[in-house]
């Protein structure tokens, strides 16, 4: 009788430790990063998803700024700010971004405001028609005849508005006006930034807004490639980082320099992005106009591309919602003041050139009627 309530009185004990470990198992719960957005001025209150009577201590820049469960933060400054609550096997990580909307007045434009930088890659249009300073220039303001080409795969232009569009969450924030047409589309990808720091310049973080082939198997993310200078009317030889190599090659309709003779790199020039794959068809048999180059659109999502939106728009609009990091991680931004259009395809089209994005305006769809 002694051995078998000795053994019992061990049993007991043991599920009992059992227990209280797997109590403690449930509070090791693994550092995860929250990010939030908020506007100058405002405050939140951060209450971290734990256990009741779980105490704890609230850290910002290694300093303890709070032993209550409850923090509530309001920053006088824009800013990045990294808090953190603390307690017995428990951390929970928050980064929040401190922001200041531009509001718009009566006088603002729905329009693009001012050019930032343009630095196409190399293509047939550069350094004459479509390719000048002067054609990235006149996409500013409301779309009318002019048109910009960004070149290869990489090249860009960035540029800003006189206001912060808002994210409205219920519809497409952005419209941009491109010349693409059935058989002719030259995907760009579009990217947007919020200007954190409130120095009116485009140099804080840029999020992707992630179109239809985002996650695509063919899709290939931190893309890089480097095109040399061939120094004059040559192709113009490239490598790229995953082991290819070409050329973008000169045609006898275009027969100036396609390297871009007004970027500072005059050697060689590297872009980086997200590739898509490569849809051209150099001998498609079109029931009208026979064997030709064919270029098909991609579903939503890209700039100078014919999807189902364009016919009627003559613009391809975009959702602030759609905006990642670097990471593919999703962004909730409440607005944008800058934004980026790359060419998002590394292609040789036969008799028509590359593949290069071309670009007449970006609008705020609040703003029009």
């Amino acid at each position: 009788m002694k051995i078998k309530n000795f053994l019992w009185c061990a049993l007991a004990v043991l599920t009992i430790l059992s227990s209280c470990s797997d109590n403690d198992d449930d509070l090791k719960i693994e550092e995860e990063l929250k990010n939030i957005h908020l506007e100058l001025g405002k405050e939140i209150t951060l209450n971290p998803d734990i256990g009741d009577g779980i105490s704890g201590r609230w850290k910002m820049n290694d300093e303890i700024v709070s032993e209550q469960r409850k923090y509530t933060f309001k920053a006088s400054k824009l800013g990045l700010y990294e808090i953190y609550f603390e307690a017995e096997k428990y951390k929970q990580a928050y980064e929040i971004r401190v922001y200041q909307i531009r509001k718009g007045t009566k006088e603002s434009s729905a329009y693009l405001a001012k050019l930032i930088e343009y630095k196409p890659a190399p293509g047939q249009f550069m350094n004459k028609g479509y390719g000048l300073m002067k054609d990235a220039e006149s996409i500013i303001g409301k779309p009318e005849y002019g048109m910009v080409s960004l070149g290869g795969f990489g090249g860009y232009i960035i540029a800003g508005f006189d206001h912060t569009i808002l994210n409205l969450n219920e519809q497409r924030d952005l419209a941009v006006y491109a010349n693409a047409f059935d058989g002719s589309s030259e995907p760009g990808i579009v990217m947007v930034s919020l200007d954190y720091n409130g120095n009116g310049k485009a140099d804080d973080e840029w999020f992707e807004l992630a179109g239809s082939e985002y996650n695509a198997k063919k899709t290939i993310h931190n893309y890089e490639i480097t095109y040399t200078n061939p120094k004059g009317y040559k192709d113009v030889p490239w490598t790229d980082n995953q082991g290819n190599s070409g050329v973008v090659k000169i045609n006898k309709y275009n027969t100036q320099p396609y390297y871009p003779n007004f970027i500072p790199e005059q050697e060689s020039v590297t872009f980086k992005g997200t590739l898509l794959e490569n849809k051209t068809d150099l001998n498609y048999d079109h029931p009208k106009y026979g064997n030709i180059v064919w270029n098909p659109h991609r579903e939503w999502g890209y700039a100078d591309n014919y999807s189902s939106e364009y016919n009627d728009l003559k613009a391809n609009t975009f959702d602030f919602d759609w905006a990642v990091n670097n990471k593919g991680e999703k962004v909730n931004l409440p607005g944008i003041d800058f934004i980026k259009i790359y060419t998002s395809t590394n292609v040789d089209g036969g008799a028509l050139g590359e593949n290069s994005t071309e670009i007449m305006g970006v609008a705020d769809l609040s703003m029009l009627d």
